[in-house]
């Protein structure tokens, strides 16, 4: 049994379907459509809706004979190996992989909750309420320099509005690399337009 239907919950199942062809396999997710993770700041852009980035459940989990049930997970017994839902009643498990993946980091900051402040959420409706509000816009402020960061920043520059990255560190992706690369990045982040 796989709670969560993200980018982990599939590859887990495919996973254990493929060392375990004998055993049952279910997949819980709340939702009914579900968002390729790292390809949601190219919706901005290369792709153009969320829409065209969704996981292509009614392909993979048939194909490998995965069960998908679209139900909130409501408690998960772990004594007597059961998860309970909220519309489809109880699924018993013997083995149990929790894959509901993460939430964007909110900055406890001034504003985060103001008109036309945006995050990287996980979901189709409040993606294409960003898109409108994009259409519109001519200045752009990203906070963050981190891949996501960058990543948007570069396929919202596509629309051609004024795009800005705002980083607490030294230099964008000062996490994941050394210095000297980063720089390198800054100068083709300028290159392209953006500040």
């Amino acid at each position: 049994m796989v709670v969560g239907g993200s980018a982990g919950g599939p590859i887990a199942a495919i996973s254990a379907r493929r060392n375990y062809p004998d055993k049952k396999i279910t997949v819980i997710r709340r939702e009914e459509k579900v968002l390729v993770p790292c390809g949601i700041p190219y919706i901005f852009g290369s792709i153009g809706s969320p829409e065209k980035n969704l996981i292509p459940y009614d392909v993979l989990f048939p194909k490998n004979d995965i069960d998908l049930v679209i139900d909130e997970v409501t408690a998960i017994d772990t004594d007597s190996k059961q998860v309970n839902t909220a519309t489809s009643g109880v699924f018993g498990y013997e083995k149990l992989v929790m894959a509901t993946g993460s939430q964007p980091v909110v900055p406890p900051i001034p504003g985060v909750d103001l008109e036309n402040v945006f995050f990287a959420k996980k979901d189709i409706a409040y993606l294409n309420n960003f898109l409108k509000v994009l259409e519109g816009a001519e200045d752009i402020v990203i906070i963050g320099g981190g891949f996501i960061g960058v990543e948007f920043a570069d396929e919202i520059r596509k629309r051609g509005v004024n795009v800005s990255i705002v980083e607490m560190l030294t230099y964008c992706l000062g996490l994941a690399y050394s210095d000297d690369f980063c720089q390198k990045v800054e100068e083709k982040l300028k290159e392209r337009g953006i500040n």
